[in-house]
């Protein structure tokens, strides 16, 4: 019996295991497609003294890990952008306000293209908040391609900045362009979900235990 009870821990924590391992799904972007698609010669400038920003809501219900994010990028010949940081952060009464979690896009060349990055610490986005996705790089240009047939819905849904000058200037057109991105992540974890992956693993636990001790 305690055998049949051990089989089956062992598959149900193996279900569970494979659940929260599942595939990063889009989680917001501009055509909400993965690589997203973009024009070619059609970009939005990101320089060490103008960043770019686009607000963006979760397309889910259950709250996720931002995992990595996917943007379309060049640089002119002749000039420096080979890096690029981008950041997701927090609503700010209409605006960008702290930043949540980092990505550091490097590999930029004149090659227009899709370049991706992994988040650089734990970031959960939750349902029914607004966030913001901020570009900039810290030396030359990095052109930031459009996405195809990409536009905002409403005003307030674009912003950028002249940083020696400080403040955010956000959009009131409700169709700006949208520069091509798209943020990848998983599903966070339930709390019964959790539970179980821990009685699973004390299961296995005292199993393992149990076998060290009969040898003795």
């Amino acid at each position: 019996m305690r055998k049949t009870t051990i089989v089956i821990m062992t598959i149900m924590l193996t279900v569970l295991v494979s659940t929260v391992s599942a595939d990063m799904v889009v989680l917001a972007g501009s055509t909400m497609e993965s690589p997203p698609p973009f024009w070619e010669d059609s970009f939005w400038g990101l320089t060490s003294n103008i960043e770019r920003a686009y607000r963006f809501e979760l397309e889910s219900s259950i709250p996720h890990y931002a995992k990595e994010l996917q943007i379309a990028a060049y640089h002119y010949e002749n000039m420096p952008g080979s890096s690029a940081n981008f950041s997701i952060n927090l609503d700010d009464d209409g605006e960008p306000g702290q930043a949540i979690g980092e990505f550091n896009i490097t590999g930029i060349t004149t090659t227009q293209q899709i370049l991706s990055a992994k988040v650089n610490e734990e970031t959960v986005l939750h349902s029914g908040a607004a966030y913001w996705l901020l570009g900039g790089t810290s030396h030359g240009q990095v052109n930031w391609n459009l996405g195809d047939m990409a536009f905002t819905q409403e005003a307030g849904n674009y912003a950028y900045r002249v940083i020696s000058e400080g403040d955010w200037i956000v959009s009131e057109s409700s169709r700006s362009n949208i520069s091509a991105y798209a943020i990848l992540g998983t599903q966070v974890p339930e709390p019964a979900t959790v539970a179980l992956l821990g009685l699973g693993g004390l299961v296995v636990l005292r199993k393992r235990r149990g076998t060290f001790l009969s040898k003795k």
